[in-house]
């Protein structure tokens, strides 16, 4: 509505209110034509991976990248919500196995095997691709399979090996780089992208962001990470540094470390590699306050004999001295305990922590 002047006789002009859509410039849209074209929101994995949408994966080494990456690639092409633990959206899958090839090939079978799936009945339901190749040109080989069948995950197992710059650190080329995988989320399907990647170096838990320029942090819609337990060495997946979408609370995993008779050494022994299974949060409650427990018993048993070695206090809790020594490690961390000239002593803050001590 606006106002216009429009012909009154011979008085002149008058001043009337009529109706009168603006023009606007090529580009501009009305709010109600913009909120028009709002889609429902999909998820690949509810409610963490949004369908269309580009994510880091963050984590150190031994935390679980690749090992999140192989049960999610099972999960989606399967459509079970067990292997997550998490609801999942059944569809087609590929994976970028750029860093290991070979040791991704381990992993899927001794993962298919413990999970009782037939990787030859998943047929195209998950593809893998094994040659390093640039990013224009893996999208022009998925955008023609997705033409015959959508895709719904997409994997890159890493970012690192994948960078074909000079320099990640800088932020041009890491900028760049991001955008120029972004257009895989919107081939067929529009899939989500999940690319692996490793956190600064020295990385706390507390700043699981992806190495390099950080324009690579700018030009993903999540950076979602992965921290291993040093006390109970359970995994949680959460986000850092940026999430587009919903918040969601930590998930739990824990490693379960076995083989398959089909991936076998020279001698023919069994290779086994730790498969990530989702582990329910009471659960990880009750291992936490377990390992307190334990913990708050080495120091009553360090009061109790300060003179004491790792072996002697290990056998006073139950614990062999190399279980001891790494919850020393943890515990100093906390500022409980103490190491000079090699010996192990409990601080005045550790004896806080021990009932009537």
């Amino acid at each position: 509505m606006r106002k216009i002047a429009v012909p009154a006789g011979a008085e002149g002009l008058v001043i009337a209110e009529r109706y009168q859509p603006l023009a606007t410039s090529p580009g501009f849209k009305s709010a109600a034509a913009f909120c028009a074209e709002y889609q429902p929101l999909s998820y690949a994995i509810e409610p963490i991976v949004r369908s269309a949408s580009l994510y880091t994966i963050t984590a150190r080494t031994g935390a679980g990248k690749t090992a999140f990456q192989i049960v999610a690639a099972l999960a989606i092409a399967t459509g079970r919500q067990d292997i997550l633990g998490v609801e999942v959206s059944r569809g087609r899958v590929a994976y970028l196995a750029f860093e290991n090839p070979d040791d991704a090939r381990m992993r899927f079978k001794i993962a298919a095997y413990l999970l009782n799936i037939d990787l030859a009945e998943l047929a195209d339901d998950l593809v893998i691709l094994d040659a390093r190749l640039k990013p224009e040109e893996v999208l022009a080989k998925l955008d023609a399979m997705a033409m015959q069948r959508p895709f719904s995950l997409i994997l890159v197992d890493t970012l690192a090996a994948w960078f074909d710059g000079d320099n990640i650190n800088d932020n041009v080329q890491g900028g760049e780089f991001m955008r120029r995988i972004r257009p895989l989320t919107r081939i067929s399907g529009l899939p989500s992208v999940l690319v692996a990647a490793h956190p600064v170096k020295n990385a706390s838990e507390e700043n699981l962001v992806p190495y390099g320029g950080g324009a690579i942090l700018n030009e993903v819609d999540g950076n979602l990470c992965l921290a291993k337990q040093a006390d109970t060495g359970l995994v949680t997946l959460h986000w850092q540094g940026k999430l587009r979408g919903l918040e969601f609370k930590p998930i739990y995993f824990r490693f379960e470390i076995t083989g398959s008779p089909e991936v076998i050494d020279a001698k023919g022994r069994q290779v086994q590699l730790p498969t990530l299974r989702p582990s329910a949060e009471e659960f990880a409650e009750e291992r936490h306050d377990a390992e307190i427990n334990i913990k708050v018993a080495l120091l009553k048993a360090m009061l109790e004999e300060p003179t004491g070695t790792q072996t002697t206090w290990g056998a006073a809790i139950g614990r062999t001295k190399s279980n001891v020594n790494r919850k020393l490690q943890a515990m100093a961390k906390e500022k409980l305990v103490e190491v000079t000239l090699g010996k192990w002593s409990i601080t005045p803050k550790g004896k806080t922590a021990v009932p009537g001590a």
